[in-house]
């Protein structure tokens, strides 16, 4: 729990009276490697904080198992789209280390912005980095090489080649993992 509430001041001063609510309101739960927190025509319920671990994010395309997106500890994850909408997704997340995470639904969180403003302030400042930090890195990305798409990678998340696997980072990189090693060979 004293991960995220350092996540949470990294953005905003957190007062006492919100920290309370948060402890008392949010769960810890430890997961194992290989767990999902999201799957395929399911709603996802809560937003995770993942305190330590990773995961990653995927879909069937043809048949074919394509990792969208890793995230590293502390990240915010869900199924955004099923999240915020109500509505079943599209994609799995996957857990590839045993993890630990803080868990809200988007019920608990309404009441916790209803009661704390500062926590809504919280969520815009994440929200408007988040969509920064995508737009940025596909913005161009369908135009680099693949080389240009492994080093724009690893400035983003340096630490990734350490804990993901590389064929799921192949696959979010839209290149085979004999590219993958050849790029990384050089």
């Amino acid at each position: 729990m004293d991960e995220f509430l350092v996540f949470i001041r990294n953005y905003i001063e957190l007062s006492s009276e919100a920290e309370a609510s948060i402890r008392s309101t949010a769960k810890e739960v430890t997961k194992k490697k290989g767990d999902l927190l999201a799957e395929e025509g399911k709603t996802s319920k809560y937003m995770y904080f993942l305190a330590k671990g990773v995961a990653r994010t995927y879909l069937y395309l043809n048949g074919k198992d394509i990792t969208h997106w890793i995230s590293l500890e502390n990240s915010l994850i869900t199924s955004w789209f099923s999240y915020v909408q109500e509505k079943p997704g599209s994609e799995y997340i996957e857990l590839t280390e045993d993890s630990e995470l803080v868990r809200l639904s988007k019920e608990e969180w309404e009441i916790l912005y209803q009661k704390h403003p500062e926590l809504e302030r919280f969520s815009r400042i994440i929200l408007e980095q988040e969509m920064s930090i995508i737009d940025e890195f596909y913005k161009g990305y369908y135009f680099l090489t693949a080389k240009q798409k492994y080093e724009l990678l690893i400035s983003a998340l340096p630490q990734i080649v350490q804990r993901a696997n590389l064929g799921h980072i192949a696959s979010m990189l839209g290149i085979t993992q004999e590219t993958l090693s050849r790029i990384r060979g050089k």
